[in-house]
């Protein structure tokens, strides 16, 4: 168990999700109707009394107040209580030379946010660990490499199975040959690795190796881990993501899943997604979403009796913000199932519809608030798996959560 999260929490955390399994491994657009009948009927009532305020406070989980059913209200309460994970505790100035646009050259948003964020904390790890080269799993083009060899001495090695990054990478470094690296700074190297695929080790993951694994989709957590083992590297700090993407055996649960809780490939897209809403234009436009993409499905149900989901793939936010039919039409279209502009936005404003879609954004809104409970019981389980090999492990959370929704990391040591 890591360090930093209690077994009284994992447990409670572990039998809230058991006894409530029927909300949260189907989503709603798989076997509807019979999907809603798993969520209780007083639940979903004690949601679609709420207005459309409470709903973002429920969902952005700043309160739950406004909920009149005391078992449901409690059990949200407690759900964000065992959910919340420390802040991470490791930090650092950033050097006085630091130059931005050498550091953050072709880096935006997100990705410059989590630079920044994490350059400090491997930085003072490597001080405290006295490691002799940082390993940057998927490193792409090198953005974090660069700036921990430049900017911090940090010996790094950026490795990943794209050639194509690399060579970017490498074309980045040429560019700003021209401007001076700072005092003490080091090496980035390019090593090319299909760490999901490979049957040996990479040569850079030793005993004097410190992994780095920042969005490690899928089982590639898990495979960073393993080698990690393998070469007794000096320590590892793993980053889940895209849980959706991790292997399913013939029932369609994930093969390594966490062994005290079975969880299925809807329930790996949940603790993917399972994030709160920031603002309140956040809110409006994921009601939006689900609106057209709610409809659609009920269309399918009720005017072709099509009873299995079909996908019909992502779009832009602004192909919801117009009229239902524009959005339905030519996707109905392509799959051999015509109807006019007309009878589409009909049925999308039919009170009837209406109301059937409000139950299921209800059930949904409910199942959602499990998402972040299942991405924890995920990371905990590696967190064991590396404490059975000889790690100690910490849980924290390292990024802004608006910037980067998957911010808990996994820190383990020898």
């Amino acid at each position: 168990m890591p360090k930093n999260f209690s077994p009284i929490q994992y447990n409670s955390l572990l039998q809230i999700l058991r006894e409530n399994h029927a909300c949260w491994d189907h989503e709603i657009l798989h076997g509807y109707p019979h999907s809603l009948q798993a969520i209780r009927p007083e639940w979903l009532e004690a949601i679609s009394k709420l207005s459309l305020d409470q709903l973002w406070l429920m969902d952005s989980k700043q309160s739950f107040a406004a909920i009149e059913n005391d078992q449901l209200r409690t059990m949200f309460e407690k759900l964000e209580e065992l959910t919340q994970v420390p802040l991470n505790n490791i930090t650092g100035p950033l050097p006085s030379d630091f130059n931005v646009a050498t550091a953050f050259y072709r880096v935006r948003g997100k990705k410059k946010h989590e630079i920044e964020t994490l350059a400090p904390v491997l930085k003072s790890l490597y001080e405290q660990k006295r490691f002799r080269r940082l390993v940057d799993i998927g490193g792409g083009q090198g953005h974090l490499g660069r700036v921990m060899a430049r900017h911090f001495g940090v010996p790094t090695v950026s490795l990943d199975r794209d050639l194509k990054l690399q060579e970017l990478g490498k074309i980045n470094l040429q560019r700003l040959s021209h401007r001076k690296p700072a005092e003490g700074a080091s090496e980035l190297h390019f090593e090319f690795c299909d760490l999901n695929n490979a049957s040996t080790t990479p040569k850079s993951m030793d005993c004097d190796a410190f992994v780095l694994g920042l969005h490690t989709c899928g089982d590639l957590a898990l495979d960073l881990i393993e080698h990690s083992i393998r070469a007794q590297c000096a320590g590892l700090l793993s980053f889940g993501c895209c849980y959706s993407k991790m292997a399913l055996d013939q029932t369609d649960h994930a093969i390594n899943g966490p062994k005290s809780l079975a969880i299925n490939n809807h329930a790996l897209t949940l603790a993917t997604r399972g994030h709160k809403s920031d603002t309140r234009k956040d809110f409006e436009l994921k009601l939006l979403v689900k609106r057209h993409r709610y409809t659609l499905h009920l269309f399918h149900y009720y005017k072709f009796n099509r009873r299995e989901f079909i996908p019909m793939g992502e779009t832009i936010a602004r192909e919801y913000k117009g009229r239902f039919s524009e959005y339905a039409g030519p996707r109905l279209q392509a799959h051999g199932m015509p109807a006019s502009a007309d009878e589409l936005d009909a049925f999308y404003e039919d009170p009837e519809i209406v109301a059937k879609f409000k139950q299921m954004l209800c059930g949904n809104l409910i199942r959602w608030q499990f998402g972040r409970a299942l991405e924890l019981v995920i990371l905990i389980d590696r967190c064991e798996r590396l404490e059975a090999r000889g790690f100690k492990t910490e849980l924290a959370s390292y990024f802004d959560e608006r910037q980067s929704p998957r911010n808990i990391g996994i820190l383990a040591y020898r």
